[in-house]
Formats: C-alpha cells, sequence, structure tokens
C-alpha cells in the first residue's frame, strides 16, 4: 500500500499531473473572468505548464501566482491584441455570413485561415513571454518566428485545439464543466509538450553563448 502513494509511483505521477492540470485550468478560468486578465491568465498557465513538462518540483498553486505577478501589466496588453484581433475576425465572419455570395465564402475562408495562423502565434506568444523576459513586439516577431520555422509542430498546435473545439461541441451537455476543469490546460499542456523542446533546445544555444561570451546578451529566464 505504502508503494502505491510512492511519489515515484508512475500511477501517482500521472494523478498528480491530472490534480495539477485541473487546479491550473481552474485557476486560468477565474483570472480570466474579467476579460482584460485574459492575457496574464494564459501567461501564467503556460508558464505552470512548461514546468510541469520538466518536472522541477514546484508547486502549481505557487508557480501560477508567481508568474501571473510578474507578467500582469504586459500580458494584459498582449492578451488585448490577441482578444481585439478575435473580435474583429469574428464580426467580419459574422457580416460576411449574411451576404450570400461566392465572393463573401471565398472571403470568409481566407479570414478564418488568417485566424487559425494568428491563434498559432498567440500559441507561441504566450508560452514565450511566459518564460523569458522581452517587450510585446520582440515576443510577437519571435512568435511569428518559430510559428513559420517549426510548421510541423505549429499544424499540430492547430489540430489540437481542433480536435478538442469539436469534442467539446460534441458533448455539449457537460461541456462547460469539461472547461471549467481542463477545457484550457488540457490542450494548452498538450501544446507545451510539443513547443518545450524548442525552449529547450534555445536555452541550450543560449547557455553555450554565454559560456563562450559571458559579456553576450541573453533572455532572462523566468523561473
Amino acid at each position: 500500500m505504502d508503494r502505491f502513494f510512492d511519489n515515484n509511483n508512475p500511477l501517482m505521477q500521472f494523478l498528480t499531473r491530472v490534480v495539477d492540470l485541473a487546479i491550473v485550468n481552474l485557476m486560468t478560468v477565474i483570472v480570466m473572468i474579467p476579460i482584460v486578465t485574459t492575457g496574464p491568465a494564459l501567461t501564467a498557465m503556460n508558464n505552470v505548464l512548461i514546468h510541469m513538462i520538466r518536472q522541477d518540483g514546484l508547486s502549481p498553486w505557487k508557480q501560477y501566482r508567481k508568474a501571473l505577478k510578474q507578467n500582469m501589466r504586459q500580458g494584459i496588453g498582449l492578451g488585448l491584441i490577441f482578444l481585439g484581433a478575435g473580435a474583429i475576425a469574428a464580426a467580419d465572419l459574422f457580416l460576411l455570413h449574411a451576404i450570400d455570395s461566392k465572393a463573401s465564402t471565398v472571403l470568409m475562408i481566407i479570414i478564418t485561415v488568417i485566424g487559425i495562423c494568428a491563434f498559432v502565434i498567440g500559441i507561441y506568444a504566450f508560452a514565450l513571454f511566459s518564460r523569458y523576459e522581452n517587450s510585446i513586439r520582440g515576443t510577437l516577431i519571435n512568435a511569428v518566428r518559430l510559428a513559420m520555422g517549426h510548421i510541423p509542430r505549429s499544424l499540430a498546435m492547430a489540430a489540437i485545439w481542433a480536435v478538442w473545439a469539436v469534442f467539446l461541441w460534441y458533448i455539449h451537455g457537460i461541456a462547460l464543466l469539461v472547461y471549467v476543469i481542463y477545457g484550457l490546460s488540457l490542450p494548452a499542456g498538450a501544446c507545451a509538450l510539443l513547443y518545450d523542446p524548442i525552449f529547450q533546445k534555445m536555452e541550450d544555444e543560449m547557455e553555450e553563448e554565454l559560456e563562450e561570451d559571458p559579456e553576450a546578451d541573453t533572455e532572462d529566464d523566468q523561473q
């Protein structure tokens, strides 16, 4: 029985991750309620997910609060950018849907594709912002570079969220409950598994450059 509750037990590690994901998701949903705090909430969530993947042994609750405090002001700005872009895209699609023409259909397809690209860039942007100190402009530029430089991973992340959205639609009866428990942290965690190796490689290269030139400018890792 003692072995079952051993922290080194694979089953216990899995159950711990399941609980941690639920805690992180609930905190993110609560922080996002005012809407304007969506950016900081998503940034803090990504920060915790990266630490969970790397098994740093940090408390999700404490790490989330720490990351939220560190990224509150700039996180709001980054969040508003993507919220504004999403609102504009949604409004355009709504207006075009009312127009029955081939031209409107083509425009809807174009806007949808652009929206998906922006969504993927947003995934990278909030992840980068959660891990490295940078300006909003610099973060967005780096997010675009990563999205374009790792297209297979970018497409996989878009597919993860698309499948998750379809799943929530299919279980619409309990979708709200599932959203509150795992609606954001589960797909975001799957995406973190895809982008974290990129971050690991970047950080290894930064360390090598720092060893070669201790005075080289590098981005500070937010722990």
